[in-house]
């Protein structure tokens, strides 16, 4: 049996994966799959450009940026989740005795939080009275553990009745999505397919060149899911850089990040014409560290030929369907905070983003983040996909109504990853169909797993 044979075999009913309904006008959903996407058109229009912003850093910048979180996800709170304030914190402590028996709405942004013996959670906030006020989160309440500086939240209680100087949490809110909401697909939109990688590390002496070679072999060859691809997603970490850690000039094959780029480029090149890439940097790309990260710099983007560069995080719409991007720092500060968040699982982080409709709200973390004009990590848009990289892991799942992508690296165990005690999944490409909205999965490692 030939290579492209054993791979079909491998798309099974274990790789299959789509929403709890599916839109009934698609009456056959494997048709979707074969389709060939070269009979279809290229349909691009790339997202608001981020990280281009010049900010000096100062104090009224950080405040700016804190505001316009505050602002846009407020705006969410209220017209999507319902929650109307009762006034601002200022109004509502100072008539504290009219919400001892009714209760009130209070909305904020959390500068402090503290643990109580009990495990429950003392919560400081503030909105743009410059007002704080201190609540009670009990232990019991979902929230308790998902809690994080710097998130902008709706909470509902009432003050003891006494003094006032306690304030009971029995609802808390953030700005999710609502659980009815499903993304775009069905009969009307192109019956392509969007594929899915991350964190080549090309330059890195533990780049799996055998794995990515059989890739694009697959990739150019009849097998269905193939010839169903119309574009591929890479969301950070093309290459593996230079400088990025102590020591990383060991771990290189090509110490020239420019070279580095070239040859990813060339890389690229070997798709087949129906398939066109979207590029975004990540931690260890030619672009400065602090998210948002802009595109990469122009004599970069002049090597490759057909992709499609977007900032990080990007936004892109691709065949009617809405792609958010983001390469997946801010997991980082996640991981140590909530017991359910680990690099093994990092769905679960970006499940919390979606709640919080912020892809990195911690400020002065592991994840280094810049003040611009507006704060873009805000996810004010409901994307139609939403696909991270960084963590070396791969997963596919949904949360209410949007398919939540971890893209799987072609960067073997490094030494650094040993420290961590992370081990990476290898090797895996996940095919997302726009019509019927269901995905696959192909396995180019051995075991997938190194």
């Amino acid at each position: 049996m030939g290579a492209d044979k054993r791979l079909d075999r491998q798309i099974g009913s274990k790789f299959d994966y789509g929403p709890r309904r599916i839109d009934s006008d698609i009456p056959d959903l494997s048709a979707s799959w074969s389709a060939k996407a070269d009979d279809y058109t290229t349909d691009i229009t790339p997202g608001y450009r981020v990280g281009e912003t010049r900010q000096a850093g100062s104090f009224d910048d950080l405040v700016g940026l804190f505001h316009d979180r505050y602002e846009k996800l407020s705006r969410v709170l209220i017209h999507e989740s319902g929650k109307h304030p009762s006034g601002t914190i200022k109004q509502i402590v100072n008539n504290w005795t009219d919400y001892t028996r009714s209760p009130a709405t209070i909305l904020g942004i959390i500068m402090n939080i503290r643990r109580t013996k009990s495990g429950g959670r003392m919560v400081e906030i503030e909105d743009t009275s410059e007002t704080t006020i201190t609540v009670f989160v009990r232990a019991d309440d979902p929230a308790a553990g998902t809690l994080l500086h710097d998130d902008v939240v709706a909470v509902t209680g009432t003050f003891e009745s006494k003094t006032g100087e306690m304030f009971w949490v029995n609802e808390v809110q953030y700005p999710d999505i609502l659980p009815g909401h499903m993304n775009k697909g069905g009969s009307e939109f192109d019956p392509v397919s969007i594929g899915f990688i991350s964190d080549l590390h090309y330059g890195s002496k533990y780049f799996k060149e055998k794995e990515w070679n059989k890739m694009m072999k697959w990739l150019n060859s009849s097998a269905e899911t193939a010839k169903n691809l119309k574009y591929l997603v890479i969301p950070g970490d093309g290459v593996d850089g230079i400088g990025i850690y102590p020591g990383h000039e060991n771990n290189l094959i090509e110490t020239d990040v420019y070279k580095q780029y070239s040859t990813l480029a060339a890389m690229l090149d070997e798709l087949p014409d129906h398939i066109t890439p979207i590029l975004s940097p990540g931690n260890h790309d030619a672009v400065r560290p602090a998210e948002p990260q802009p595109v990469l710099e122009a004599d970069i983007q002049q090597d490759f030929n057909s992709a499609i560069h977007t900032g990080n995080p990007g936004r892109v719409n691709l065949s009617g369907l809405d792609v958010l991007t983001y390469h997946g720092k801010g997991i980082d500060d996640m991981v140590p905070l909530m017991n359910h968040v680990t690099y093994e699982r990092p769905a679960e982080a970006m499940k919390e983003m979606l709640r919080k409709r912020h892809m990195a709200p911690l400020w002065g973390e592991r994840n280094a983040l810049s003040p611009e004009e507006e704060d873009q990590m805000v996810i004010m848009d409901k994307p139609d996909i939403f696909v991270t990289g960084h963590t070396h892991a791969h997963q596919v799942e949904w949360y209410r109504g949007v398919p939540l992508i971890v893209s799987s690296t072609f960067q073997g165990l490094t030494d650094f990853m040993k420290m961590l005690g992370n081990k990476p999944k290898i090797g895996y490409l996940t095919a997302y169909n726009i019509q019927n909205r269901q995905s696959r999965v192909i396995k180019f490692a051995e075991d997938g797993v190194k």
